[in-house]
């Protein structure tokens, strides 16, 4: 490998970066998009960076500084990145754990003063910012922070947190948003003062403190340009008005990064400076490409409204808007805006889920194992009788013993033990059990003695079977029924659905792993008993 100092290498070219760049800023300084196109903010709060580093898909670029022989390959222009096999060398991602009294995810001036406030008063402060390589992906119960360091990850515990996140910048939503020399005010401070050319610059709305620029007045219309802006089009007084430029420079308001205090629910996390603002929404959006990270344009939004998906959360998973790389954070002002328009409310950001930052399996699974099939309890005296072990209906069951004519011999003319633990067994009980199941079996339930059994299917409301398996009696009002060991999982939620449906007084409770079962089988089976 080459030792050429600053130079790294972007789909399979080098190319040279200055001290503390990060990716995206050499690129930006070569006369490249990290993307593509799209407007930059550089500031981690869009995909429009996002790039695979060193195998790795999606990484964002603005935050990933640029090293000798860093190996970056962009996304193809339309469709997911490219599947790579697992490196078998891959090491596995370090998890640290740690406790703090008060965590402050945010180091600007809000979350500064906060961790100073505390420190006064004698608190323990754990201060993380994603600028410093310590990115907050996940608050879960606890308050636990999830949070990708530079060598794996850390899992915090915290009696308190203090989210000082800041504000993100908005990006415009019309034609010709996908253009390149497109960026927000902070992103173009941040060029120029690293001494990037921006060219002949314009700025939509107030211009950046600093930066060589032309301010236009007036609407924003639509870009003009072939890859690259070359003009901008804007509409005062009625009039459109087109002006040549190289860059475009946007400042058109701010949305707070609330993503993470959104996930924390009713915890002990609470938010200050910008993070907490409540800003204005943007002009909702006529035309042109609302949700950059999963290409949702105004007319899909249209469309899904169109068929009934009136809400904000219906809009967001019939549409997909919100779901990309970005998690909302680009989009979700100017679909909540557009919603507004069209129902006359504002409606609430929609719900907040980890992970906030595309985070790889191993570092979601980092220091976690987890077998996903069951073992019964006689698991171990079947290895020991020399089973061979396979996984059916999510157990680890016995597929033979070694020899197979020899045990379906014993099944049809001797006898034979069956390790039947997996079987689906459920608990029903409570006032209104047999009307329950009179109502979910196609039998009269109420003719079952205590102590006795039935077969029974259970059927949808179409009368097709869903799953099949014994009604047992237990007592006048509890009943043992018992389902597959691939269809107990269905028949609970569909049992779970149908007693809060119909608000009858039935409690349900599921003893598969608690009980186990042996199922003698064969014409001898009785003289064995």
């Amino acid at each position: 490998m080459s030792t050429e100092a600053g130079r790294f290498v972007i789909d399979g070219q080098r190319l040279p970066y200055e001290p503390g760049d990060t990716v995206a800023m050499a690129l930006i300084r070569s006369a490249q998009h990290p993307r593509r196109g799209g407007t930059l903010c550089l500031a981690g709060d869009c995909g429009n960076c996002v790039a695979e580093v060193e195998g790795i898909a999606y990484v964002r670029t603005c935050q990933t500084p640029a090293r000798d022989d860093l190996v970056v390959d962009r996304h193809p222009g339309e469709g997911p990145p490219p599947w790579h096999e697992p490196a078998a060398t891959r090491p596995a991602v370090e998890v640290r754990r740690d406790e703090v009294d008060l965590a402050v995810i945010g180091s600007g001036r809000s979350g500064t003063a906060a961790a100073a406030e505390a420190r006064r008063a004698g608190r323990q402060v754990t201060v993380l910012d994603a600028g410093s390589g310590e990115e907050v992906v996940a608050v879960y119960a606890g308050p636990t922070l999830i949070v990708r360091i530079s060598d794996g990850m850390l899992h915090l515990r915290a009696k308190e947190v203090v989210v000082a996140s800041g504000a993100a910048e908005l990006h415009p939503v019309c034609p010709g948003s996908e253009l390149e020399g497109l960026l927000t005010a902070r992103a173009a401070q941040r060029l120029y003062a690293a001494g990037v050319d921006l060219g002949a610059a314009v700025a939509i709305g107030p211009p950046p403190e600093g930066v060589p620029c032309t301010a236009l007045s007036g609407e924003l219309v639509r870009f003009d340009g072939d890859g690259r802006v070359n003009a901008v089009v804007t509409r005062e007084a009625g009039e459109e008005r087109t002006t040549s430029c190289e860059t475009v420079i946007l400042n058109l308001g701010r949305s707070p990064r609330d993503v993470l205090s959104r996930m924390a629910g009713d915890l002990p996390v609470s938010v200050v400076g910008s993070a907490a603002e409540a800003f204005p929404l943007p002009p909702p959006p006529t035309a042109g490409i609302v949700c950059p990270c999963a290409g949702i344009g105004v007319d899909d939004l249209e469309a899904v409204w169109q068929r009934g998906f009136n809400e904000l959360e219906l809009v967001k998973r019939a549409s997909l808007v919100g779901t990309g790389t970005c998690q909302g954070s680009v989009c979700l002002p100017h679909v909540r805006a557009w919603i507004a328009a069209r129902s006359g409310r504002v409606p609430e950001p929609f719900t907040a889920r980890p992970a906030s930052r595309q985070i790889t399996l191993g570092e979601a699974a980092a220091d976690v194992e987890l077998d996903a099939f069951r073992r019964t309890a006689l698991h171990d005296e079947h290895l020991a009788a020399g089973a061979r072990m396979d996984r059916f209906g999510g157990w680890w069951r016995p597929w033979t013993y070694g020899d197979h004519l020899a045990e379906y011999r014993a099944v049809r003319e001797a006898v034979s033990l069956g390790d039947v633990s997996t079987l689906g067994k459920f608990v029903v009980a409570g006032t209104d059990a047999v009307e329950f199941l009179q109502r979910l079996y196609p039998t009269d339930v109420s003719t079952i003695r205590t102590g006795r059994s039935r077969y029974a299917l259970l059927l949808n409301e179409r009368g097709h079977v869903i799953d099949d398996g014994m009604i047992c009696r237990e007592a006048d009002a509890r009943f043992v029924l018992t389902f597959t060991t691939g269809g107990a999982g269905n028949a609970e939620m569909w049992m779970r659905d149908w007693i809060e449906t119909w608000g009858l007084e039935v409690l349900l409770l599921d003893r598969t792993m608690s009980l186990a079962a042996i199922n003698v089988t064969g014409p001898r089976a009785g003289e064995l008993l």
